[in-house]
C-alpha cells in the first residue's frame, strides 16, 4: 500500500496552487494553522492578491499586461491612499457655459457627461485627458441621431439620454405623438442605440432601435419622468405617466428591460400604480447581470435570468417606515467590465463585487440617506422561488445598513464598498436654511480589510457602535449598526463647493458652483469640476 502524500510534503509552488482555489477567508484561516502554510502564503503574490481582493470586496479582471505582484502592490497603494485621504492635490475642469443650468451631469468611468433637455444638447469628455487610454470626446444633438424621423402633424420629444463610456454606448429614449384630423393621438416610444464615439448603430446592438411593448393607449398622456439604466447586455427604461388632466385615470409606471445585444423587442415588462404623483416616484437599479431592484416605499428584488418573460419577484425587503420619493443613487460602472477592445486594453485589473458593494438611497422629505450592503440581496435564506417573501426591516436592515441625516441636495456618493458624504465641521455655524459655514468630507470604508488595517496600522476611526437617526417627516427613529472605518478630510469646504459628489477607484469629483446673488435668486456664473487625488502629495 502506497503511503498517502501529505499536503505539507508537497513543493511550495504546488501548495500555493492548491490554496488558490479556496475562498479568500479560508486562505487566511490556513495561514493560522502552521508556520509552513503561513510561509507559503507570505511567499506567494497570487495568494496575497486573492485575499487583498476579497478583503476589499473586489473581483479580478484578466489583464496580461501587469504581473500579479504589480497588481498586488497597486491594489495596496490605492487602499493606503484612501486612508491617508490627502485632498490637497487637485485639478479644476471648467464646465462649458451652455451646461451651467438645467443640465443633468454625471461622471462615468473618468468622463464628464452632460445632457441638457431644454436644448436637446449633450457633451462628453474625459477628465482629465489620458493619452495612454481610449477616451471619448464629442458634442451631439440627440434629436439629430434618432432613427425615426419627424412626421407631419406630430410631436417629437427626446425624453432621456444615457451615456455609457464603459461600453461606448449612447442610448436615446424618445417619443413621437401623431395626431389625426380628429385630434386623436397615437404615442410611440423608442430607444436608439448609437456608438458614443460616432453616429452609427452600436456594433454590438441587435439593431439600432429598441421597441416598447404593451403600453396602454391614453388620451392626455403626459410622461412626467423617465429613467434609463444599463448594465452589460441589459438596458431598462422606466416611464412615469402623470394624469393631471384626467383625475379619474390612475397614474402608472412602466418598466421594460431588453437584452439589447440580442433582440430589439422584449417581454420583460413590469407596471404598477402611482398613488401620489407628486411624491410617489419609482426608481430602479441593476445589481448585476441577473437581478435588479425596484425602489419605492420598499425594495422589491427581481430576477431577470429569463428574458422571455416578466421579471420574477424574489423577495420584498420592507423598510422601517413608509417613505415618499425614495431615490437610488448607485452607479454601476464600478462593476462593469467592458467588451470594447480598446477600453479592455486599459489597465483595469479589478472591479467591485456586485454581491458585496453599497447602495445609496435618499429620501428627501424624510431627510435620510441609506447606505445598504448588496450582500443581503444575494442571501439564499431571504429568497423565495415564489416571490412571496416580505422581509421585515428588523430581520435584514439594522446589521446591513447605515442611515445618515440628509441635510441638503448633495447626495451621498458610493463606489464599491466605500461611501463619501459631507458633514458640517465641528464648530461650524448653521443659518436659517440649515446650511453650515464649513463642511468636511467623510470617507467611510465598509470592507473587511478596512477593519483589519485599522487594527494593524491604526488607519482611520472604526465605527462599530449603533447609531440612531430621526425621520424628520414622521418623527420616528431608525437605528443601524453596519460597521465601517471612517477617515475625515483635514480640509474644509463651503456649501457651493460640492453641489454634487462622485468618486471612483482613483479620484473624487466635486461639482463646484459659483453664484451671483441678485435679490432672492441665485444665478450660476461659473461651474467647475473639482478633481481631488487622495493620497497624492503636492498640487497637480
Amino acid at each position: 500500500m502506497k503511503p498517502k502524500t501529505e499536503l505539507l510534503s508537497l513543493p511550495e509552488e504546488l501548495m500555493s496552487h492548491i490554496l488558490s482555489f479556496l475562498p479568500w477567508r479560508d486562505i487566511l484561516r490556513c495561514t493560522a494553522l502552521c508556520k509552513a502554510l503561513c510561509q507559503t502564503y507570505m511567499s506567494s503574490s497570487e495568494l496575497q492578491y486573492i485575499t487583498e481582493l476579497g478583503g476589499q470586496q473586489l473581483l479580478p479582471v484578466p489583464n496580461g499586461h501587469i504581473s500579479v505582484s504589480e497588481r498586488l502592490q497597486l491594489l495596496r497603494d490605492k487602499a493606503q491612499a484612501w486612508f491617508k485621504f490627502d485632498i490637497h492635490s487637485f485639478e479644476t475642469i471648467s464646465i462649458p457655459v451652455q451646461f451651467h443650468t438645467r443640465t443633468e451631469v454625471s461622471i462615468v468611468n473618468g468622463h464628464a457627461c452632460f445632457w441638457k433637455p431644454t436644448m436637446d444638447s449633450g457633451k462628453i469628455f474625459s477628465i482629465p485627458p489620458r493619452p495612454l487610454q481610449q477616451t471619448i470626446e464629442r458634442d451631439f444633438s440627440p434629436e439629430l441621431l434618432c432613427s425615426v424621423p419627424k412626421q407631419k402633424q406630430s410631436d417629437f420629444d427626446v425624453l432621456n439620454v444615457l451615456m455609457d463610456p464603459v461600453q461606448n454606448l449612447l442610448a436615446i429614449a424618445y417619443v413621437t405623438v401623431t395626431r389625426d384630423v380628429d385630434l386623436m393621438s397615437d404615442e410611440e416610444y423608442y430607444i436608439d442605440l448609437v456608438a458614443l464615439d460616432g453616429d452609427g448603430t452600436h456594433p454590438q446592438a441587435a439593431g439600432r432601435t429598441l421597441f416598447l411593448s404593451d403600453l396602454p393607449k391614453r388620451e392626455n398622456f403626459i410622461t412626467k419622468s423617465t429613467k434609463i439604466e444599463v448594465f452589460g447586455r441589459h438596458i431598462a427604461l422606466r416611464l412615469f405617466d402623470n394624469q393631471p388632466l384626467a383625475p379619474s385615470l390612475a397614474s402608472r409606471w412602466w418598466l421594460q428591460i431588453w437584452d439589447w445585444q440580442h433582440s430589439t423587442t422584449s417581454n420583460s415588462i413590469l407596471s404598477g400604480p402611482i398613488l401620489d404623483p407628486d411624491f410617489d416616484e419609482i426608481d430602479i437599479t441593476f445589481l448585476g447581470n441577473d437581478r435588479f431592484l425596484v425602489v419605492n416605499d420598499n425594495l422589491k428584488l427581481y430576477s431577470i435570468e429569463d428574458m422571455s418573460q416578466a421579471p420574477r419577484l424574489l423577495a420584498c425587503f420592507l423598510l422601517p417606515v413608509s417613505f415618499m420619493n425614495l431615490r437610488c443613487f448607485t452607479p454601476t460602472d464600478d462593476i462593469a467590465c467592458s467588451s470594447h477592445s480598446q477600453i479592455q486594453a486599459q489597465q483595469v485589473t479589478w472591479i467591485s463585487d456586485p454581491e458585496h458593494r453599497l447602495l445609496s438611497l435618499v429620501a428627501w422629505p424624510s431627510g435620510l440617506c441609506f447606505v445598504i450592503s448588496t450582500r443581503i440581496f444575494f442571501e439564499p435564506g431571504f429568497l423565495n422561488s415564489e416571490g412571496t417573501v416580505s422581509i421585515p426591516w428588523k430581520y435584514w436592515g439594522p446589521a446591513n445598513a447605515r442611515v445618515f441625516p440628509n441635510q441638503f441636495s448633495c447626495e451621498l456618493a458610493v463606489s464599491g464598498s466605500r461611501a463619501l458624504y459631507a458633514f458640517a465641521a465641528a464648530g461650524a455655524t448653521v443659518d436659517d436654511d440649515l446650511i453650515a459655514t464649513e463642511y468636511r468630507l467623510h470617507l467611510m470604508d465598509f470592507s473587511p480589510l478596512a477593519v483589519k488595517r485599522h487594527h494593524q496600522q491604526g488607519l482611520g476611526r472604526r465605527v462599530n457602535n449603533s447609531s440612531t437617526v430621526e425621520n424628520i417627516y414622521t418623527g420616528e427613529c431608525i437605528t443601524t449598526s453596519m460597521p465601517y472605518v471612517e477617515v475625515v478630510s483635514d480640509r474644509t469646504f463651503s456649501y457651493g463647493e460640492f453641489a454634487q459628489v462622485w468618486f471612483d477607484r482613483d479620484k473624487i469629483y466635486l461639482l463646484k458652483d459659483h453664484f451671483d446673488i441678485v435679490g432672492s435668486s441665485h444665478f450660476p456664473m461659473k461651474c467647475d469640476v473639482f478633481i481631488v487625488y487622495p493620497g497624492k502629495k503636492g498640487s497637480v
